[in-house]
């Protein structure tokens, strides 16, 4: 039987797709510190991917001490323990211009929305419980920046995944991995802004409520917040590549800065 083109397609990655792949799992907290990867054989096959591009990819993650091999009776390769710090690390010189940031929340606003808005409607009692936990483990991680982040891709993922939209997931978690490598290096402080678009409290009892408009509202709320507060840190440039020093944000308004008529 001749293989499929999503199967084709798929055993064509290279070494650098398969790496980018686990990097985002990492990143978003799908993969946590401890965690071991499945053997060689069966990740190769899960992934379908010949071995030795796996190894490749394993070696770029052992390079970059995302990961570490241990022999022995329970050897394998593990998700490092200190890996929320060894992101915010490899974070560091990350730029992003305010006009990307921007298209950024504009995208988060249609996926992430639309994902809050189902999720209201379809989460069962199961997934209403999950969602506090993994609510509440936001907040307690939130005064460790670097397992913050990883907490709060954890959350936003879940709510995506309760939709059982596959698209919707995977599209959420492309939007996870973009903003680990921007908030990851937010400084933390403790100002009224900064408490709100951390707070998650009114997205959760939306969905728990089962009000699916309110809940993709407070989800546009808290994404727009968190623009405003992004927009202003120095990981953020202006559209000429310089460093903002803390760029003027645009209005609390997903209109955006005005455009000229062409």
């Amino acid at each position: 039987m001749n293989p499929t083109p999503a199967v084709r397609a798929a055993s064509k990655r290279s070494a650098e797709d398969v790496f980018s792949g686990l990097v985002q799992q990492i990143s978003t907290g799908q993969l946590r510190a401890g965690d071991r990867l499945p053997s060689e054989e069966q990740l190769a096959a899960q992934l379908d991917v010949a071995p030795m591009t796996l190894r490749q990819a394993l070696a770029q993650l052992r390079e970059l001490d995302f990961v570490e091999t241990r022999r022995g009776r329970h050897g394998g390769s593990y998700v490092r323990a200190d890996i929320a710090e060894r992101l915010e690390d490899a974070s560091r010189n990350t730029r992003i211009t305010a006009s990307a940031l921007r298209e950024l929340t504009d995208w988060r606003r249609a996926i992430s929305g639309e994902s809050s808005y189902l999720a209201a409607l379809r989460a069962t009692d199961e997934d209403r419980t999950q969602l506090e936990r993994y609510s509440d483990e936001y907040h307690d991680k939130y005064l460790v920046p670097a397992e913050r982040r990883l907490a709060d891709a954890r959350f936003h993922i879940f709510i995506a995944e309760i939709t059982g939209n596959s698209r919707l997931v995977e599209a959420e978690r492309g939007i996870q991995d973009t903003l680990s490598r921007i908030l990851r290096v937010v400084p933390t402080d403790e100002s009224n802004e900064t408490i709100n678009a951390a707070d998650h409290r009114g997205l959760v009892d939306a969905i728990i409520a089962g009000n699916a408009e309110g809940a993709r509202a407070e989800l546009h709320d808290h994404i727009e917040v968190t623009y405003r507060w992004t927009v202003r840190q120095p990981s953020v440039t202006d559209d000429l590549g310089d460093d903002s020093g803390g760029i003027a944000p645009t209005p609390l308004d997903p209109r955006g800065p005005a455009r000229s008529a062409p």
